[in-house]
Protein backbone atom coordinates (compact mmCIF):
# COMPACT_ATOMS: atom_id res chain seq x y z
CA UNK A 1 0.00 0.00 0.00
CA UNK A 2 1.35 3.42 -0.98
CA UNK A 3 2.13 5.89 1.76
CA UNK A 4 0.08 9.09 1.63
CA UNK A 5 1.98 12.30 1.33
CA UNK A 6 0.68 15.75 2.10
CA UNK A 7 1.84 19.17 1.04
CA UNK A 8 4.35 20.68 3.42
CA UNK A 9 2.57 22.09 6.45
CA UNK A 10 -0.76 20.43 5.53
CA UNK A 11 -2.07 17.76 7.85
CA UNK A 12 -5.17 15.73 7.06
CA UNK A 13 -8.24 16.75 9.01
CA UNK A 14 -9.48 14.34 11.62
CA UNK A 15 -12.93 12.76 11.73
CA UNK A 16 -15.17 12.77 14.81
CA UNK A 17 -16.50 9.25 15.33
CA UNK A 18 -19.52 9.26 17.64
CA UNK A 19 -20.42 6.06 19.48
CA UNK A 20 -24.06 5.14 20.14
CA UNK A 21 -24.05 6.21 23.80
CA UNK A 22 -22.51 9.61 23.00
CA UNK A 23 -24.91 10.18 20.09
CA UNK A 24 -27.92 9.43 22.31
CA UNK A 25 -26.49 11.58 25.12
CA UNK A 26 -26.00 14.69 22.97
CA UNK A 27 -29.46 14.47 21.44
CA UNK A 28 -31.40 13.67 24.63
CA UNK A 29 -29.66 16.53 26.45
CA UNK A 30 -30.62 18.94 23.67
CA UNK A 31 -34.23 17.70 23.68
CA UNK A 32 -34.55 17.77 27.48
CA UNK A 33 -33.93 21.52 27.75
CA UNK A 34 -35.34 22.50 24.34
CA UNK A 35 -35.92 25.63 23.64
CA UNK A 36 -32.94 26.54 25.79
CA UNK A 37 -29.34 25.58 25.11
CA UNK A 38 -27.63 22.56 26.65
CA UNK A 39 -23.93 22.16 27.40
CA UNK A 40 -21.78 19.14 28.20
CA UNK A 41 -18.43 17.49 27.76
CA UNK A 42 -17.30 14.82 25.32
CA UNK A 43 -15.42 11.79 26.63
CA UNK A 44 -13.24 9.50 24.55
CA UNK A 45 -9.84 9.32 22.92
CA UNK A 46 -7.97 11.48 20.44
CA UNK A 47 -6.10 9.49 17.80
CA UNK A 48 -3.89 10.62 14.92
CA UNK A 49 -6.70 10.41 12.36
CA UNK A 50 -9.82 10.88 14.42
CA UNK A 51 -11.54 11.65 17.68
CA UNK A 52 -13.48 8.73 19.11
CA UNK A 53 -16.33 10.10 21.24
CA UNK A 54 -17.60 7.36 23.55
CA UNK A 55 -19.79 9.24 26.02
CA UNK A 56 -21.14 12.62 27.05
CA UNK A 57 -21.87 14.29 30.36
CA UNK A 58 -24.23 17.25 30.61
CA UNK A 59 -23.91 19.98 33.21
CA UNK A 60 -27.06 19.95 35.32
CA UNK A 61 -26.28 23.29 36.98
CA UNK A 62 -25.73 25.23 33.75
CA UNK A 63 -27.48 28.57 33.55
CA UNK A 64 -29.49 28.41 30.35
CA UNK A 65 -31.26 30.80 28.08
CA UNK A 66 -32.63 30.69 24.55
CA UNK A 67 -29.37 31.87 23.00
CA UNK A 68 -26.64 31.04 25.54
CA UNK A 69 -25.53 28.64 28.25
CA UNK A 70 -23.02 29.36 31.01
CA UNK A 71 -21.08 27.10 33.39
CA UNK A 72 -19.06 28.24 36.40
CA UNK A 73 -15.37 27.27 36.27
CA UNK A 74 -15.49 25.63 39.72
CA UNK A 75 -18.22 23.25 38.47
CA UNK A 76 -16.11 22.28 35.47
CA UNK A 77 -13.13 21.68 37.80
CA UNK A 78 -15.27 19.47 40.07
CA UNK A 79 -16.42 17.40 37.10
CA UNK A 80 -12.85 17.01 35.80
CA UNK A 81 -11.64 15.94 39.25
CA UNK A 82 -14.40 13.33 39.63
CA UNK A 83 -13.83 11.98 36.12
CA UNK A 84 -10.09 11.59 36.70
CA UNK A 85 -10.93 9.22 39.58
CA UNK A 86 -13.82 7.37 37.91
CA UNK A 87 -12.79 6.72 34.32
CA UNK A 88 -9.77 6.34 32.08
CA UNK A 89 -11.65 8.16 29.32
CA UNK A 90 -10.33 11.62 28.54
CA UNK A 91 -12.27 14.85 28.21
CA UNK A 92 -11.68 15.53 24.50
CA UNK A 93 -14.07 18.41 23.98
CA UNK A 94 -17.50 19.81 24.59
CA UNK A 95 -20.91 20.09 22.97
CA UNK A 96 -23.81 22.47 23.11
CA UNK A 97 -27.11 22.96 21.32
CA UNK A 98 -28.69 25.67 19.21
CA UNK A 99 -32.46 25.30 19.49
CA UNK A 100 -34.05 26.47 16.23
CA UNK A 101 -30.57 27.09 14.83
CA UNK A 102 -28.43 28.46 13.44
CA UNK A 103 -26.36 25.55 12.12
CA UNK A 104 -23.12 27.37 12.84
CA UNK A 105 -21.13 28.61 15.80
CA UNK A 106 -21.89 32.12 17.00
CA UNK A 107 -19.10 34.71 17.40
CA UNK A 108 -19.36 34.17 21.19
CA UNK A 109 -19.04 30.38 20.74
CA UNK A 110 -15.89 30.89 18.67
CA UNK A 111 -14.24 33.31 21.09
CA UNK A 112 -15.02 31.00 24.04
CA UNK A 113 -13.35 28.07 22.24
CA UNK A 114 -10.08 29.97 21.96
CA UNK A 115 -10.16 31.00 25.65
CA UNK A 116 -10.05 27.37 26.78
CA UNK A 117 -7.93 24.35 25.86
CA UNK A 118 -10.70 22.72 23.82
CA UNK A 119 -9.64 20.93 20.64
CA UNK A 120 -13.05 19.52 19.67
CA UNK A 121 -16.57 20.89 19.88
CA UNK A 122 -19.87 19.53 18.59
CA UNK A 123 -22.88 21.64 17.80
CA UNK A 124 -26.32 20.04 18.04
CA UNK A 125 -28.84 22.13 16.09
CA UNK A 126 -32.40 21.11 16.89
CA UNK A 127 -35.65 22.20 15.27
CA UNK A 128 -39.33 21.35 15.68
CA UNK A 129 -40.72 19.40 12.71
CA UNK A 130 -43.70 17.30 11.66
CA UNK A 131 -41.78 15.17 9.15
CA UNK A 132 -39.92 11.89 9.57
CA UNK A 133 -36.53 11.76 7.84
CA UNK A 134 -33.93 9.01 7.81
CA UNK A 135 -30.58 9.83 9.33
CA UNK A 136 -27.91 10.64 6.77
CA UNK A 137 -24.35 11.79 6.29
CA UNK A 138 -24.45 15.26 4.71
CA UNK A 139 -22.15 16.89 2.16
CA UNK A 140 -21.26 19.58 4.74
CA UNK A 141 -19.60 16.86 6.93
CA UNK A 142 -22.51 16.76 9.43
CA UNK A 143 -25.14 14.12 10.17
CA UNK A 144 -28.84 14.86 10.38
CA UNK A 145 -32.22 13.20 10.78
CA UNK A 146 -35.36 13.23 12.86
CA UNK A 147 -36.41 11.97 16.24
CA UNK A 148 -39.91 10.68 15.57
CA UNK A 149 -41.89 13.33 13.77
CA UNK A 150 -41.14 15.94 16.42
CA UNK A 151 -37.49 17.05 16.19
CA UNK A 152 -35.03 17.51 13.34
CA UNK A 153 -31.41 17.31 14.54
CA UNK A 154 -28.08 18.13 12.89
CA UNK A 155 -24.72 17.35 14.55
CA UNK A 156 -21.69 19.31 13.36
CA UNK A 157 -18.12 18.83 14.63
CA UNK A 158 -15.33 21.40 14.71
CA UNK A 159 -11.63 20.96 15.43
CA UNK A 160 -9.91 23.86 17.17
CA UNK A 161 -6.26 24.59 16.41
CA UNK A 162 -5.25 26.64 19.45
CA UNK A 163 -1.78 27.47 18.09
CA UNK A 164 -2.99 28.85 14.76
CA UNK A 165 -6.28 30.18 16.19
CA UNK A 166 -8.15 28.31 13.45
CA UNK A 167 -11.47 26.51 13.53
CA UNK A 168 -12.22 23.75 10.98
CA UNK A 169 -15.36 21.75 10.37
CA UNK A 170 -14.53 18.05 10.42
CA UNK A 171 -16.45 15.03 9.19
CA UNK A 172 -18.88 13.38 11.62
CA UNK A 173 -18.93 9.58 11.49
CA UNK A 174 -21.65 7.73 13.40
CA UNK A 175 -22.18 4.02 12.66
CA UNK A 176 -25.25 4.01 14.92
CA UNK A 177 -27.35 5.97 12.40
CA UNK A 178 -27.40 2.93 10.13
CA UNK A 179 -29.07 0.99 12.95
CA UNK A 180 -31.60 3.79 13.52
CA UNK A 181 -32.49 3.71 9.82
CA UNK A 182 -32.59 -0.09 9.59
CA UNK A 183 -34.90 -0.38 12.61
CA UNK A 184 -36.85 2.73 11.55
CA UNK A 185 -36.17 4.23 14.98
CA UNK A 186 -36.30 7.72 13.49
CA UNK A 187 -40.09 7.14 13.20
CA UNK A 188 -40.66 5.50 16.60
CA UNK A 189 -42.52 7.81 19.02
CA UNK A 190 -41.37 8.01 22.62
CA UNK A 191 -44.19 7.25 25.06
Amino acid sequence: MAKRTYKKGKKPKRNATIAQQAFIGMITNAIEVYKKECFGILLGKKHKKHYHITDTLAFQTAKRDYEWVNIKANRINRMNYALSHLSDEQVIGDFHSHPEGPDKLSPTDKSDLFKHLTTLTCLVSIYKTKKCEKWKFCDDKSVCGTIGSKYFVRIIAYEVDQKKKELSRIKVVCPYIRKINKLRLYKTPIC
